[in-house]
């Protein structure tokens, strides 16, 4: 099978999304498909056939940038399909990839099918925007949320399938244990530890705020910060006064999963805007195939991977108080720290890469 996948953001460009891209490629590659990825942003060399637009010119995140990487991804495999036709275009993105999609579907006469990572911009969520997906064949949602708010728009239940992301499980289970055991000892214990985007949609500066609280009673404690972004400045100096605090900046994926497994909590403080909203977030998978207990808000996916009191907490957005009072709980009982870990590392089984691959696969196949 002959795959077009347009997804605009790409690795080493930090997002579950990127990652999402490269992996479902490699996955479906390793299935006998022939895969060509056409990106704005990222690596051309990570995949064999990856075409990149010329975008330097355009601020990221644009919405013009968007349009013209669209409308460059149209051209580009509008003039490869005469050539070497392709069976599918999997797109990855939301109203304006489906539009773009949609009317390549319909022009070179396959199915086209999207996958939708994040939640909707709300301010969108009108049901004349159900006509953005009249011509895609497939939705893919990675969470129940997204889902619901196409049906809720008048999508066709019959477009929509859920499927989350992925992470491949095997990676945890190969890190080196020297290597674990030192990071530990670099850090007073507990350990907690959070990891994405520093945009204000992630909610690190209420994280903060909460840890500033714990710390006043619980001075044996670590909060671990990986990821970069544009509230960078705005976090560092909230947190100048506050001891025990470590930004580490962009971290290569091996490093990622080194930290995760040196720590002991999880957390994901993210919020919803209406134009930035959560999917379902790929660092709460890796946390749980870490052995970490996780402590996240009620956006997006997250209900969707952490059930409260069984693998983790779930407490409101914007509630530092609420972060405070889940996170005290496991900083004074490790046995249950312990047990929810446990919980985490069987309930991500079903999460591991092959499964999902095949699942997007059997989606495929339901279309052609």
């Amino acid at each position: 099978m002959r795959i077009a996948r347009i997804i605009e953001y790409f690795p080493p460009h930090l997002g579950g999304m990127e990652r999402h891209g490269l992996i479902l490629s490699q996955e479906q590659a390793k299935l006998g498909n022939d895969v060509e990825i056409f990106i704005g942003v990222g690596d051309a060399s990570i995949f064999p056939n990856i075409f990149k637009a010329p975008l330097g010119f355009l601020p990221l995140y644009s919405r013009i940038r968007r349009f013209w990487f669209n409308f460059w991804a149209f051209r580009q495999i509008k003039k490869r399909h005469k050539k070497t036709p392709y069976h599918i275009i999997h797109l990855h993105g939301d109203f304006i990839e489906a539009y773009f999609g949609g009317k390549l579907s319909k022009k070179l006469g396959i199915p086209a099918v999207i996958t939708i990572h994040a939640g909707l911009n709300k301010w969108l969520l009108k049901p004349k925007n159900a006509e953005y997906f009249k011509n895609i064949s497939k939705i893919i949602c990675v969470s129940n949320e997204i889902a619901d708010d196409l049906k809720s728009i008048g999508v066709s239940e019959g477009k929509i399938r859920v499927i989350s992301s992925g992470i491949y499980v095997k990676e945890f289970n190969e890190t080196d244990k020297n290597v674990i055991s030192n990071l530990r000892e670099k850090y007073l214990k507990p350990i907690l530890i959070s990891v994405g985007v520093l945009r204000v949609s992630k909610g690190f500066n209420y994280l903060i705020e909460a840890y500033k609280f714990i710390k006043q009673k619980h001075t044996s404690v670590t909060l671990i910060i990986i990821g970069d972004g544009p509230e960078k400045n705005n976090l560092l100096m909230q947190a100048k006064n506050i001891n025990d605090i470590h930004f580490l900046g962009l971290q290569n994926h091996d490093k990622i999963i080194e930290y995760l497994k040196a720590a002991d909590v999880f957390v994901s403080a993210s919020i919803d805007l209406p134009q930035d909203r959560e999917g379902t977030p790929t660092s709460i998978m890796e946390a749980m195939a870490a052995g970490l207990p996780v402590v996240a808000t009620k956006v997006g996916g997250s209900p969707y991977l952490i059930m409260d009191d069984i693998n983790g907490f779930l407490v409101n957005p914007m509630s530092p108080e609420e972060l405070v009072e889940a996170l005290v709980k496991l900083i004074k009982n490790p046995d249950l720290t312990k047990k929810m870990g446990a919980q985490n590392l069987e309930d991500i089984k079903q999460k591991d890469w092959p499964i999902i691959a095949k699942k997007i696969d059997e989606t495929y196949k339901s279309i052609l």
